[in-house]
């Protein structure tokens, strides 16, 4: 059994990819999330990507239309970033 203090990440998989499987389950589009969390859609793309982090604020409006808390988009992305840093 690993010790959860000592595990880490194979590959860290980005907020983005999670939050896209997401909207391709919701049948919308890129510009559709934009539009429902008043973002830019250039913003939205970057985060599909990998490439931004996700704001407090985008986090919040992702509750709205996507269902998932904030606080699991902010954790998520978090860890993420950790992961990045520690390889």
């Amino acid at each position: 059994m690993t010790n959860r203090e000592n595990y880490k990440v194979p590959v860290p998989i980005a907020p983005g990819e999670t939050l896209q499987e997401s909207i391709d389950l919701l049948q919308i589009t890129p510009a559709v999330l934009a539009e429902k969390t008043s973002v830019p859609v250039a913003y939205v793309q970057r985060v599909l990507a990998g490439k931004v982090r996700i704001t407090p604020e985008f986090a919040n409006a992702l509750t709205s239309v996507i269902g998932v808390p904030a606080a699991f988009w902010l954790r998520y992305d978090w860890n993420y970033h950790q992961a990045l840093a520690e390889q």
